[in-house]
């Protein structure tokens, strides 16, 4: 079961999020608890899916770091039992890409369906977020989102019951109540293929992390090298249609995925691309870049890719 639509933003998004089967349970209004803990500091959280159904996920702060633990054998029987082949490598994942401690978490559903989401509330008020199953799908890419511009000075979240979706708001210090955001994008990659054999993929995910990968090859058509780019995303309508947006990328990370040491690197680049559906079933996009170093495609022309496979 595949999540169909890329780049339904924002409150449509949420109407389709779906990644498994759940009955519409009405969302409980418990606050998490404020914390300002030392690095000594120590807290779990079970995800909180509002049924008996139980996907052995949970999370826990340990020292101001955030690792997510998932029971495989809970995990298979309850959701891969649905037709998901999800192998799991680990039983406990550190969740990258945070760089200030973090002293509370919540762990519900985005969407009308099962779709578990953590939120990390940072010591400095700002907030990273996780999508689980999309980060499981992947074989391990727990790597949070960078903090959300629209979420500062948090002290909370609370599940949420909105008009057709359940979903997470996050609570200021002076009460205000603010929706987190997720995007519902494809589970799989669109793809342009080269006729040397090279090709470019790029892969959104609903967190709002955005990859960007060159694939290279040699004059005997192997592929010898695989850049990698990896960053943050927002995404724009244009003309208030949902098949054609502008997309905002910041690259933060380069990495050689094939060099002895992959250790992603620093890396700085911003530019924007249009996004446009091409049929009526998401499989073939049009990608215009606009601006910008990482895309390898002339600009201001439009580039075919197609849902990858894999």
């Amino acid at each position: 079961m595949k999540r169909l639509k890329l780049f339904i933003t924002a409150m449509a998004a949420l109407l389709l999020c779906a990644c498994g089967s759940k009955a519409g349970n009405a969302a409980g209004q418990d606050s998490a608890a404020v914390a300002a803990p030392g690095l000594d500091y120590v807290t779990k959280t079970d995800y909180d899916c509002g049924s008996d159904e139980d996907f052995g996920i949970s999370a826990e702060i340990k020292g101001g770091k955030v690792f997510v633990s998932v029971d495989a054998d809970k995990f298979v029987k309850t959701y891969v039992g649905q037709g998901m082949d999800y192998r799991l490598n680990e039983s406990t994942y550190e969740v990258q890409n945070l760089d200030t401690p973090i002293v509370s978490l919540h762990l519900s559903d985005i969407g009308q369906d099962y779709n578990p989401v953590l939120c990390m509330l940072r010591q400095d008020g700002r907030v990273q977020i996780l999508d689980v199953f999309d980060a499981i799908s992947r074989r391990g890419f727990f790597q949070a989102s960078w903090p959300l511009p629209d979420l500062k000075d948090i002290v909370s979240f609370k599940k949420q019951s909105y008009e057709e979706h359940l979903g997470i708001a996050a609570i200021s210090s002076n009460g205000r109540e603010t929706e987190v955001p997720l995007n519902t994008v494809s589970q799989t990659e669109f793809v342009h293929n080269e006729s040397d054999g090279s090709k470019v993929i790029l892969h959104f995910t609903c967190d709002w992390k955005f990859v960007c990968q060159h694939f290279i090859t040699g004059p005997d058509f192997g592929v010898k090298e695989i850049k990698e780019y990896v960053g943050e995303y927002t995404a724009k309508p244009i003309d208030g249609s949902f098949d054609r947006q502008q997309i905002a990328y910041t690259i933060h990370t380069f990495s050689s995925v094939l060099a002895d040491n992959a250790t992603p690197k620093p890396f700085t680049d911003k530019g924007t691309f249009i996004f446009e559906y091409k049929d009526n079933i998401g499989q073939q996009i049009a990608v215009t870049p606009q601006s910008g170093k990482i895309l390898p495609l002339p600009k201001g022309h439009p580039v075919r890719f197609d849902q990858d496979a894999q």
